[in-house]
Formats: C-alpha cells, sequence, structure tokens
C-alpha cells in the first residue's frame, strides 16, 4: 500500500497529464448527444418530478443540492490550484475572470439558492451521483484550462460573452425569486390553515411569455462563457451540456403546465424561449 504522500503525489501527477485531459475532454464532448434524445422522453427525478422512477431512494433536498453543486468549484479551484504554472498572485487578468464567473455562479447555486429556497423537493439518488459526476468532469476540464491559457480582455467576443453570462445569470437569479415567493405563499397558506392549492401558475417577468425563464437564462449563460472564452472545448461542452440537459426538461416542464392547469394556462406561453419555443 502506498503511503500517503505517495498517493496525493500520484493524484497531482494523473490531474495534471494531457493525456487524461483529452480524454476527459472527449468524454465530455459525448455527452450531449447520448443523454439529449433520452431527456425528452424520461423526466430526470429532481423537482417537480422528483418522483418519476418507480422506485424511491431520494435525498433531502437541499442537503443534495448543495453536495452536487459544491462539487464544481472544489474541482475547479483544484484544477487551477494543481495545474496553473504560476502562483495565484500571478494569474493574468483573463484567468481572474473565468475564475470569478464560475465562482459567482456556484456560490450561488451551491450556497446562496438553498438558503433562499423556502423548501426544496427531495432529489433521486441517481439524479444526485449523475450531478456529482459531471460536475466532476465539468470543474475538472473546464479548471484546467483555464490554468493552461490567458486572452486578451480587450477583444469583442470578451465583452459580447460577458454580456450574456450577466443577462443569463440574472434573469435565472431574478426568476428563481419569483418560485421561491409562490413556495413562501404556499407555507404561508399552510400555516395559517387557507384553502391549500398545491401549484400555482409562476407570473412576472419573463415567466408572462415562457414556462422555464430560469432554463433560458442558465443556458444563455454559459453560451456566454463559452463565446467568453473564444469557444474552448470544456466551455463548448459547458454550453452543449447545459442546453441537451434544460432544453427537454423545460419542453417537459411546459407540458407538465398545460396539464396540471388545463384551460387556466396561457396558451400564448412557450417552453423556453419567447415567442418560438
Amino acid at each position: 500500500m502506498l503511503p500517503l504522500t505517495e498517493c496525493i503525489g500520484k493524484v497531482i501527477e494523473w490531474w495534471r497529464d494531457p493525456q487524461i485531459y483529452n480524454a476527459a475532454v472527449k468524454i465530455y464532448a459525448l455527452l450531449p448527444p447520448l443523454f439529449t434524445p433520452t431527456l425528452f422522453w424520461v423526466d430526470a427525478p429532481y423537482g417537480r418530478f422528483a418522483g418519476s422512477l418507480f422506485f424511491d431512494w431520494s435525498l433531502s433536498g437541499k442537503w443534495a443540492w448543495s453536495i452536487m453543486e459544491g462539487v464544481s468549484p472544489v474541482i475547479y479551484t483544484l484544477s487551477m490550484l494543481l495545474v496553473a504554472p504560476q502562483q495565484v498572485d500571478q494569474w493574468q487578468p483573463s484567468q481572474v475572470l473565468l475564475y470569478g464567473l464560475w465562482m459567482i455562479h456556484y456560490i450561488n447555486r451551491a450556497i446562496i439558492h438553498p438558503l433562499r429556497a423556502p423548501s426544496m423537493a427531495p432529489i433521486h439518488t441517481i439524479a444526485f451521483i449523475s450531478a456529482v459526476l459531471i460536475n466532476i468532469l465539468n470543474g475538472y476540464t473546464n479548471g484546467v484550462w483555464n490554468a493552461r491559457h490567458s486572452f486578451s480582455l480587450s477583444t469583442p467576443n470578451v465583452a459580447l460573452g460577458l454580456g450574456l453570462w450577466v443577462t443569463g445569470f440574472s434573469i435565472n437569479v431574478y426568476h428563481d425569486s419569483i418560485l421561491f415567493n409562490l413556495r413562501r405563499t404556499k407555507k404561508k397558506n399552510k400555516e395559517t390553515n387557507q384553502p391549500q392549492q398545491r401549484y400555482f401558475i409562476p407570473k412576472g417577468g419573463l415567466f408572462d411569455y415562457v414556462s422555464c425563464p430560469n432554463y433560458l437564462g442558465e443556458v444563455v449563460e454559459w453560451t456566454g462563457f463559452a463565446i467568453l472564452t473564444s469557444g474552448s472545448y470544456p466551455a463548448l461542452a459547458f454550453a452543449a451540456t447545459t442546453f441537451g440537459n434544460l432544453v427537454p426538461r423545460g419542453k417537459r416542464a411546459h407540458a407538465w403546465y398545460q396539464n396540471q392547469f388545463k384551460k387556466e394556462y396561457p396558451s400564448s406561453r412557450k417552453a423556453i424561449v419567447p415567442y418560438i419555443f
């Protein structure tokens, strides 16, 4: 059995190995075309679809969410520290920018989001494990790429990409707030013995045009990130994975709303993209 220091050394050696990194990028690039068609027919078991599988191995929603979302920034940070050829105080401005955007997103997702949410549905063990594995791959490939690359911030694609990222992030946070307020209304009605209503039709902002504006925001956000990097392979894989996961889920969520509320649900609403899809 190898001593602890040797084990750590081997892990660092593998982490820095270009062949392992290239294999990870290829695997990541293959994921969207493999799982996207399935998600048009099968609901990933979390959120409103938490009980969609025939067996229930669910975990606490808030704790599972925090752990699976928290994996990515940890792996990204380790990748930067283990692979970057210079010290943290010598990172280039582009490296600082990408790292900062990554941390802002995932601190919100892993810590702020579950703290703000009045409640979160249980997350099935399969969804939890899948998310952890994808976030390991995601944090590793994007973190290593950022550690090995830098670029000028004075190019048009950086301005466009950053603008899209900020827009997508803002859309996501704002519409999450609307959903949280609906959950608070439900909780208040329960506490005051008001007539119970299990689900509500979200209204306001882009909810007046689409069923899942928070999904639209996330797709815009990571498309902007990929543009900002001038199309790095890991960032493109992340954007494709986000699209491939959330677009089918948005379509099925839209159908769920229509089925749940029947004629009450606005017929003009689309699934994710206003007036189009």
